[in-house]
């Protein structure tokens, strides 16, 4: 049973009165399920593949770039849950988002993240999920190192730079990608 205390409540300060909810699930045993309600647009969250994710700050910059193409009504997608799976991603490709970062039949490890939900609501989404809840500051050890590497095309050098990580590394492309491609 998911518990208040089990999720991360992130104000986003660059769109005052807005929130992130986010809640980590590791051993997740009902994903095919989740998957079929998620394409019934059952939930108001995104589901995210966890395995792709270094650390919860490439979240954060997935979500306030997805919040702010909601707000200015520019998104590419069809709901702001969505946008924050297409704008974690290194290419414009919105299949490829949803397949890369969205969790699939197989997911074991997933992250949960809803705008402006209230508690009792966002417990009830979790509590969909069959698996066990962990620190959303665990990500980093559920992570595929080497599929983040390749999705973001982080070479070696790049991350043997002094102060560089493989977090900064793939924030730096989400924040960037729109004016690259």
């Amino acid at each position: 049973m998911v518990k208040f205390e089990d999720i991360k409540v992130v104000d986003m300060e660059l769109q005052p009165g807005h929130s992130l909810s986010l809640c980590m699930f590791v051993d997740v045993t009902n994903a095919a399920e989740l998957r079929a309600a998620i394409l019934r647009q059952s939930y108001e969250a995104a589901f995210i593949n966890a395995l792709m994710i270094a650390d919860e700050f490439q979240i954060l910059v997935a979500a306030n770039k997805a919040l702010h193409s909601n707000l200015k009504g520019s998104m590419t997608t069809k709901g702001l849950h969505t946008e924050v799976l297409f704008c974690l991603a290194a290419s414009k490709s919105i299949a490829d988002a949803l397949s890369t970062f969205g969790i699939s039949d197989q997911s074991k490890s997933i992250v949960i993240a809803a705008f402006d939900t209230k508690p009792d609501k966002f417990i009830e989404i979790a509590s969909s999920v069959h698996g066990t809840v962990v620190p959303l500051s665990t990500v980093s050890t559920s992570c595929d190192v080497e599929k983040i590497k390749k999705v973001y095309k982080i070479a070696p050098a790049e991350l043997s730079m002094p102060g560089s990580s493989l977090t900064d590394c793939a924030a730096c492309r989400i924040a960037v990608r729109d004016a690259i491609y």
